[in-house]
């Protein structure tokens, strides 16, 4: 039977991440991560934000060794792991979404990733439901970015993000000639090979979601012990290191600093998300730098 404290102490398993459930961080802190990173280097910066949309925070064990081999189910031979390769250069981190609990917002799509781009919880119609748009009180992380002439791209297939969520976002950029590019998408193949032109070509800031996480959590079940969904995650985690493989092959590698993360909107129970539930509202941030160096 499920419960709240077989889940923590799950995810608590010594080696598997690089925080404490206790010590869980809000989702909103990846934008200044990613501002802090633009700022502070001496090199030519450059970041991409991979999305895995619907991933729950407990599936990182299939992926990342613990030193508890009752939580552990990481294949170990698996070494095309772009978690793993993140993790040891920087780490892995518990993060929650859902806003807090005394200004609770729905654990959805539209909801996680405008928290993660914005740098803050939503808020009136934006904490439920999909009929909202971010106004210029919420700039995203590619807004700020691209004011400040650095070349952002979006890249997602959900429909939404375009027609709804970012819509004011997409005339802003475009009135005001900004180096800040959307691109819809049919499916994660597409999606995948359109990153990859996206780091060979001279993007600053790259953002892509895929949504094979949450397409197998709403088919068949979020669930840790469910084959599909977790064997969908170990394929996009090691589609994920072709994109960092594809980064350190660039020319112009050595004279930049790139800034990798992975990161998921929320996570799910049943075949449903947008709850409180733990398994719902319960994250992660995969960096490629030790978030001390990029949160002062």
């Amino acid at each position: 039977m499920f419960s709240d404290k077989k889940y923590i102490k799950a995810i608590s398993a010594e080696g598997l991440f690089s925080n404490s459930y206790e010590e869980r961080m809000p989702q909103t802190v990846i934008k200044d991560v990613i501002v802090n990173h633009f700022k502070n280097t001496d090199k030519k910066p450059k970041c991409i934000f991979i999305g895995w949309d619907g991933c729950r925070g407990d599936a990182m064990k299939y992926l990342v060794k613990s030193n508890d081999s009752k939580v552990s189910g990481c294949n170990d031979s698996a070494i095309y792991s772009a978690v793993n390769a993140l993790k040891r250069n920087g780490g892995l981190y518990i993060t929650y979404v859902g806003g807090e609990k005394s200004s609770p917002q729905e654990t959805s799509t539209s909801q996680g990733w405008a928290s993660a781009l914005c740098g803050k919880w939503m808020k009136g119609k934006g904490r439920y439901g999909i009929e909202w748009s971010l106004d210029e009180d919420y700039p995203t992380v590619l807004m700020t970015l691209s004011q400040q002439g650095y070349k952002c791209s979006f890249s997602a297939i959900w429909n939404i993000h375009f027609d709804n969520t970012y819509v004011k976002e997409i005339q802003l950029a475009e009135k005001k000639n900004l180096p800040y590019y959307f691109y819809k998408l049919e499916t994660d193949e597409e999606l995948h090979k359109h990153l990859l032109q996206r780091i060979e070509g001279d993007d600053d800031f790259i953002f892509g979601i895929y949504e094979n996480p949450d397409y197998n959590g709403h088919d068949t079940g979020f669930d840790d012990r469910n084959y599909r969904y977790v064997s969908g995650i170990c394929n996009l985690d090691r589609i994920s290191y072709n994109l960092l493989e594809t980064i350190k092959k660039r020319k112009s590698f050595d004279d930049e600093d790139w800034l990798v993360l992975i990161a998921s909107d929320h996570g799910g129970h049943s075949v449903r998300h947008g709850t409180q539930r733990i398994e719902d509202r319960t994250t992660f941030l995969a960096l490629s730098k030790p978030i001390e160096a990029l949160i002062k």
